[in-house]
């Protein structure tokens, strides 16, 4: 490379720094994931080009869903009113991390077969065929989690 062709290169950097950074667009948490109208120093997702990523998100009725199974569904439902915000659903959803707490009816233990109780009422239907890769781990939810035993996080693709 001569130095003639420097400012070529530099032009095309700094055009594509400028379309990147164009494509980026930050949502703010939902009052459902935020109950206490904290000022938490995170997105509730991030918009990068036609990639949506969701941060992780909770139940919004932790205090009439107290198991794994309603946990996941009501966490399911929130997130897919999230995704119609967004103008997407839950067939766009390309790759899932499911977090699953310590259940204290179940002597600690995760409820595996619960979250799949719950998870496939909305994945791998008639109705709505999708499948997302997915990875479900158990970890210790945080004091924040509000008594939840199911954390999800995730990434959806707009369809072109």
């Amino acid at each position: 490379m001569t130095i003639k062709h420097l400012p070529l290169l530099a032009v095309a950097l700094i055009g594509s720094l400028t379309a990147s950074a164009q494509t980026t667009k930050q949502i703010p948490l939902p009052a459902s994931q935020n109950p206490s109208n904290s000022d938490l120093p995170i997105s509730a997702a991030v918009w990068a080009g036609d990639t949506l990523y969701l941060s992780g998100w909770l139940d919004p009725d932790l205090k009439t869903h107290s198991d794994t199974t309603s946990q996941t569904v009501g966490l399911i439902k929130d997130i897919q009113k999230f995704l119609e915000s967004q103008k997407l659903t839950l067939s766009d959803v390309v790759m899932m991390h499911v977090y699953l707490g310590s259940d204290p009816a179940k002597d600690g233990k995760m409820d595996f077969a619960g979250m799949m109780a719950g998870y496939t009422q909305f994945f791998g239907t008639r109705d709505q065929p999708n499948k997302p890769a997915r990875t479900t781990v158990q970890v210790v939810l945080p004091a924040g989690a509000r008594g939840g035993l199911i954390e999800i996080d995730l990434i959806a693709v707009r369809p072109k």
